[in-house]
């Protein structure tokens, strides 16, 4: 009989010592964020980034405990797509125009609620808010090769920016063959340990 309970207890230990090595949680010190902007009638691609992104992530061991409340705030004007003539022109003919906040910033903001988290993958509902206005945006995040990475797609012209865009689409017209897209895949990533 005590052999048994032995066998029993040995047994729990050895199911919560595995579900404790397979938790994962979000490497928050190497999280990164993004956009990609589309060009031309052929739809090409533009990457891009903010310098200084701040990341405030919730406390926990799982990755959806980790990722509800979870934000990334960043400049407008920290835009960086890797060339400083695109910045430049980026900065003057859209994000130049956006509202500024009570401080005199142009702030983006993005806050993830809603976490659904399946096994390697999951959704969540991404609130953005820039230009004065808000939108949540859904999300669908998967872990692959030990990396979490979260997409989802906005219009900016649910943003108000209607303005801006066609400043920018006319700035860049030559550029883009004659078309810019509104749409703009956003995304998160971040390793998983």
């Amino acid at each position: 009989m005590r052999s048994l309970r032995l066998h029993k207890v040995l047994a729990l230990l050895a199911v919560a010592s595995l579900s404790m090595l397979s938790a994962k949680t979000i490497d928050t010190a190497n999280a990164k964020a993004g956009f990609t902007a589309y060009k031309s009638p052929k739809k090409l691609a533009v990457g891009g980034t903010f310098n200084n992104i701040v990341f405030k992530f919730k406390k926990g061991d799982s990755i959806a405990l980790q990722l509800e409340g979870a934000s990334a705030t960043m400049e407008a004007s920290a835009i960086n797509l890797g060339d400083a003539a695109k910045d430049t022109s980026l900065k003057a003919n859209f994000f130049s125009q956006f509202k500024q906040d009570k401080k005199g910033k142009q702030l983006i903001r993005v806050v993830f609620r809603e976490v659904v988290a399946g096994e390697n993958l999951g959704t969540m509902l991404a609130s953005v808010s820039m230009n004065g206005k808000s939108q949540k945006v859904p999300m669908q995040y998967t872990i692959q090769n030990g990396t979490l990475t979260a997409k989802g797609v906005i219009d900016v012209l649910d943003f108000g920016l209607s303005e801006a865009f066609a400043k920018l689409a006319k700035a860049c017209e030559t550029l883009h063959e004659g078309r810019s897209w509104t749409q703009v895949e956003i995304y998160f990533s971040a390793p998983v340990k």
